[in-house]
């Protein structure tokens, strides 16, 4: 496990927690990450829990649901450790999923999910309105636009990126 020189505790954290957010899990989520991306980049080895327990202060109870998360999104990936010598069940090692640019990818997705959800929301208005002259057509037809407006464009910056690769 790579030394994180006290940063773990200050301004990686805090950056990691407004990561968490960004990609849809509680801010709780930023120290895991920041802990399995910091070493990632500075030793390229995975982290068992207990490992990362120990850098979070987490409980593994928190943790470990943490840890669920951040697997079922794709973020992270566990595999055991068949270099564990012993009985009983191997440890399971973990390691970010790519690199920071996935798990950003991962936020513009959300964010493009969530005003998906904001044309359906006007399409549904619109048509409870039954085609009624009021104030209510011009402004969700304004509203309607600015989103699918903003849509497209992260849409065109994500196949960019795509091609990019």
């Amino acid at each position: 496990m790579a030394s994180n020189n006290g940063f773990i505790k200050g301004p990686i954290t805090r950056l990691f927690e407004k990561v968490a957010k960004w990609i849809g899990l509680s801010s709780n989520a930023g120290p895991v990450l920041a802990a399995l991306i910091m070493e990632h980049y500075e030793t390229g080895n995975r982290m068992s829990s207990d490992d990362i327990c120990q850098v979070t202060g987490y409980s593994r109870a928190n943790a470990g649901l943490i840890i669920s998360q951040l697997e079922a999104l794709g973020v992270i990936v566990g595999q055991r450790d068949y270099d564990q010598t012993g009985r009983g069940r191997k440890r399971v090692l973990y390691s970010i999923e790519g690199g920071f640019e996935d798990v950003f990818n991962l936020g513009i997705m959300s964010l493009l999910d969530r005003l998906g959800a904001m044309i359906k929301d006007i399409h549904t208005i619109d048509e409870l309105r039954n085609g009624q002259a009021d104030g209510l057509g011009p402004m969700l037809k304004d509203i309607n636009k600015v989103i699918q407006k903003r849509i497209d464009s992260l849409e065109v910056a994500a196949s960019a990126k795509l091609t990019a690769k």
